[in-house]
């Protein structure tokens, strides 16, 4: 998914402190594989990864070395007597799709008429045309967790090309009873306003209700058939210029905010790294850092919350030869020090403008009384004096007999 940083340096130091305890992901729609970032919690990681790519799970579980990692070749979906599957009865997943005057759309009708693997197939996002899972043996994932003894999770993602919103309402009770902290969603940007479109506007509204904050969002552009762009890609996707189609959105419980005290209440301090974790990993040290100093206490029974805030600002600076400590950096903000606005003469802290004002008055003055002394008659007979007792030696001598 779009978004995450693959060298966060937080990551190897709670991985060592936190070791007697898991990172749970879960990824629905896991077609080539987890995310390398999520590999950073080591053996502390522990995640289900779920496609109905038949031939696809069955190359991932081949090359898998972790035992920890479990691949399931199935279809998520929800039950038929849920609430969102009644509401939603025979209607499709979205509306308003523009995808047939596409150009990704011509291409892959193009692509369609060639031979090809079932690797080329799903790289090219061609899954529907692969051998895939019975879809009368579709999965309600959370009930399938709790089949497993899982009885939380820290990061839910979800990109299925199709039912997401389905398999996300299938959640609905879940993400509070499995204290999910963070998500990621492929999310549409196109649909109607019908309620149950997979569209961003009713995922957002779907997880505002339930406690989570948008912390990131990315746009991925679609050209249309009548004026194809360039692909961004070596495969028909996302191209340069085109409307707005798609994206990935990530939710985070926003446990910095006094709102969301009974939630963060709930955690272990393990969980509430692993929430510095998932900010840290999309990018957002800042966040991370107001959960480290919000529940400093908690905290430092697992780790030294000090050098856990120099490894977030060492996030922010990672080109810098000496990074500064988060001390210092706090200090230099403190100074409204001119690193913080590039390009840009550096703002006064407003506590300092008044004594420099003053400075610069007094200075001001000096300069004027300094001014006026030497254009008076006093300072020029001085002038006068020094030299005539510089040509008649005198100064030397003065200077001699102090010296002895």
């Amino acid at each position: 998914m779009e978004g995450t940083l693959s060298d966060a340096p937080v990551l190897s130091y709670v991985t060592e402190v936190a070791a007697g305890s898991d990172f749970i992901l879960v990824d629905i729609g896991c077609s080539g594989g987890i995310d390398p970032v999520w590999r950073r919690f080591g053996r502390r990681l522990r995640a289900l990864a779920i496609d109905p790519n038949l031939a696809e799970i069955e190359r991932l579980r081949a090359a898998e070395a972790d035992l920890r990692i479990e691949y399931v070749a199935a279809f998520a979906g929800l039950p038929p007597e849920h609430a969102f599957a009644l509401r939603k009865a025979d209607r499709g997943d979205w509306g308003r799709n523009p995808w047939d005057r596409l150009s990704v759309a011509r291409s892959i009708d193009i692509l369609k008429t060639r031979e090809l693997s079932n690797e080329e197939k799903t790289a090219a996002n061609l899954w529907p045309e692969t051998e895939l899972a019975d879809t009368a043996q579709t999965i309600v994932v959370p009930d399938y967790l709790r089949g497993r003894g899982v009885d939380s999770v820290d990061f839910l993602k979800i990109d299925i090309d199709g039912k997401d919103f389905d398999v996300l309402n299938s959640f609905d009770e879940a993400l509070d009873g499995l204290g999910v902290l963070g998500l990621g969603l492929e999310v549409n940007f196109f649909g109607s306003d019908q309620d149950t479109d997979h569209t961003f506007h009713n995922t957002d509204r779907f997880l505002k209700a339930r406690g989570y904050e948008l912390f990131n969002l990315t746009v991925r552009r679609y050209s249309a058939a009548a004026l194809p762009s360039h692909y961004r890609y070596s495969f028909p996707a996302q191209s340069e210029f085109g409307r707005p189609l798609q994206g990935d959105a990530v939710y985070i419980r926003d446990l910095g905010s006094p709102e969301y005290a009974a939630f963060a209440a709930r955690l272990p301090p393990a969980r509430l790294l692993n929430l510095v974790c998932i900010f840290a990993i999309f990018n957002l040290p800042d966040c991370a850092a107001e959960i480290a100093l919000r529940y400093r206490d908690q905290l430092s029974t697992l780790c030294d919350i000090e050098h856990l805030l120099d490894l977030l600002v060492f996030q922010v600076q990672q080109d810098a030869e000496e990074p500064l400590t988060y001390r210092q950096y706090m200090e230099r903000f403190d100074v409204q020090d001119a690193m913080f606005y590039p390009g840009a003469k550096p703002l006064i802290a407003q506590s300092h403008t008044s004594e420099l004002t003053a400075l610069r008055a007094e200075i001001e003055s000096l300069k004027a009384v300094l001014s006026a002394i030497e254009r008076s008659k006093f300072w020029k007979l001085r002038r006068a004096w020094v030299k005539l007792k510089s040509s008649l030696g005198l100064v030397r001598s003065t200077r001699a007999s102090a010296s002895r």
